[in-house]
């Protein structure tokens, strides 16, 4: 720490420059006989602490606290006087000076006192670093507390009195008191689909922002990594023409995003406006509204109607071709399966049903093609190949075109993995049981046994067995180790080796199962 001594008195200036200040981490930095040359002291050194005289001349002790307190407020002022001046003291506190200490003091009451001072610049150094420290994180981590205060807003975690503090605190420049209206914006083409590397979320977040007004849209993302927007009202004109000028709005950054970056985004616009308390419902209503971009495809601002309950009877009573399909995978025909979806499509489109119908009856398609996979004992994941995260969530697809583009695909793809493997293919369960039994013929195998194994009823196992394989479970074990037996005599092994291969301790009764199989005894297929 550096200290100035500011002494009129020669004597007793040179008796405090000659402390042993170094030997306490005090570096006496210089003196000073008046207030003028302590100013320049100040200026030229930069000390953190100050001992000094009331009584000097020219500008006295107290004039230079005052000064120093307005220009330098973080150097330490230690007084020492020889005036017992209640007056001069009380002034010396006012002004914010450190410690008061009366001539003539001891050198330990001096040292103890300049101590004390350095110690407390240190300590309040490190308050000061680590408040900047905070301030800095604070600022950094500030869009991120903002992002997650108007996601909590969007789902309406927070009451009226709670968003005002979080305003303050967040220094956030919104309206509490204003209404609002909810919009969401999705990319709607599907990452197969587009031709070069996907935009992120950031990215499209950052795009939105900047096009967007910022004092009367605040966006965040929900937890489908949509962007949502919350559009301040003015209140000036009706409800109905102020949405209005939310959707021309949207609709115009639409089709700039469209025109200039070749990416086709939807939105869901609320019907309906509301405080920042009063959020969540706006928001359910915006993401229906973007629903139903699979009715309108994409690329188009779409404001939220309420459904009529009605409507769609129809399009479910007519979907007749599924029946069709089932026909046409069964026979592995791709001509007549891909009319029977391009048919199951085509009347639901035109039916103009709501997108609640559209996705029961999307859900009935893929469970069609599901259930023929499944019932081949084949995986769905390696049929369909890419298609399985759609057909797995369906909300994936976000337009007309992606739904019947999947379809098309996976009706394909089904198409030719029947044709491939159509002949040979076996229930997977059916397929793992031959699988243990060619490859430890030496235990003792009952369907029961296996069934357990095998986590299925035993009486399902059975029958499901025999339909893949054409004959019964002992009948198969029965064969599989005859044939092994066999096998194994053929190439030179001894009975009793042959027999304990597949299982059989008692050498008699392999002997006179063997030649009730064969017709012969196993020595006699040695010779």
């Amino acid at each position: 720490m550096k200290l100035l001594i500011v002494e009129d008195e020669i004597r007793l200036l040179d008796n405090l420059a000659r402390m042993s200040w170094d030997k306490h981490s005090i570096d006496m930095i210089g003196t000073a006989r008046n207030g003028e040359e302590a100013l320049l002291q100040i200026k030229r050194k930069q000390p953190d602490i100050m001992l000094m005289d009331i009584q000097m001349p020219g500008m006295d002790g107290l004039a230079l606290a005052r000064l120093v307190g307005c220009q330098y407020p973080h150097i330490k002022l230690i007084i020492l006087s020889g005036h017992d001046n209640f007056n001069y003291a009380q002034t010396a506190i006012e002004l914010g000076v450190f410690k008061y200490l009366l001539k003539p003091a001891g050198e330990m009451s001096i040292l103890q006192a300049v101590m004390d001072a350095a110690h407390r610049v240190h300590n309040e150094f490190i308050e000061r670093s680590n408040r900047v420290w905070l301030e800095q994180r604070w600022t950094q981590f500030l869009p991120v507390l903002n992002q997650h205060f108007y996601e909590n807003l969007t789902y309406g975690h927070y009451i009226q009195e709670e968003i005002a503090v979080f305003k303050e605190s967040l220094k956030l420049d919104i309206d509490v008191n204003a209404h609002y209206a909810l919009i969401i914006l999705d990319i709607d083409l599907m990452e197969r689909h587009e031709p070069g590397e996907r935009m992120s979320s950031d990215q499209f977040m950052y795009l939105i922002k900047e096009m967007l007004p910022a004092t009367t849209y605040y966006l965040c993302k929900d937890k489908q990594d949509c962007i949502v927007a919350i559009a301040k009202i003015e209140g000036n004109e009706d409800v109905r023409q102020e949405l209005l000028y939310v959707h021309t709005t949207i609709e115009k950054l639409l089709s700039h995003i469209t025109q200039c970056l070749q990416v086709s985004v939807s939105a869901g616009i609320s019907a309906q406006v509301g405080g920042l308390h009063e959020l969540y419902p706006l928001y359910v209503q915006a993401s229906k509204a973007l629903q139903h971009r699979i009715l309108y495809g994409g690329g188009i601002a779409i404001p939220y109607v309420e459904p009529d309950i009605h409507a769609g009877a129809e399009a479910s009573a007519s979907q007749q071709a599924d029946k069709r399909l089932e026909m046409a995978l069964n026979a592995a025909d791709g001509e007549l399966a891909m009319q029977a979806i391009a048919d199951m499509w085509a009347n639901l489109h035109a039916s103009k049903a709501s997108y609640e119908v559209i996705m029961e009856q999307l859900m009935y398609i893929t469970g069609i093609l599901t259930l023929f996979i499944r019932r081949h004992g084949w995986s769905v994941q390696e049929v369909v190949g890419s298609d399985f995260k759609y057909l797995h969530d369906l909300k994936l697809l976000t337009t007309p075109e992606q739904m019947y583009q999947v379809l098309q695909h996976s009706v394909n793809q089904i198409v030719s993995y029947s044709l491939c493997h159509g002949k040979k293919a076996v229930h997977k369960t059916v397929q793992d049981i031959m699988d243990l039994l060619d490859s430890d013929l030496e235990q003792e195998y009952t369907l029961h046994t296996v069934a357990d194994r095998f986590y299925v009823n035993s009486s399902y196992l059975s029958r499901l067995f025999k339909q893949e394989t054409g004959v019964s479970f002992s009948v198969y074990v029965l064969e599989r180790k005859m044939e092994r037996a066999k096998s194994a005599l053929m190439d030179g092994a001894k009975v009793y080796d042959a027999a304990s291969m597949i299982g059989y301790r008692d050498v008699s009764y392999f002997t006179k199962i063997f030649r009730k199989y064969w017709g012969v005894t196993p020595s006699r297929i040695k010779q």
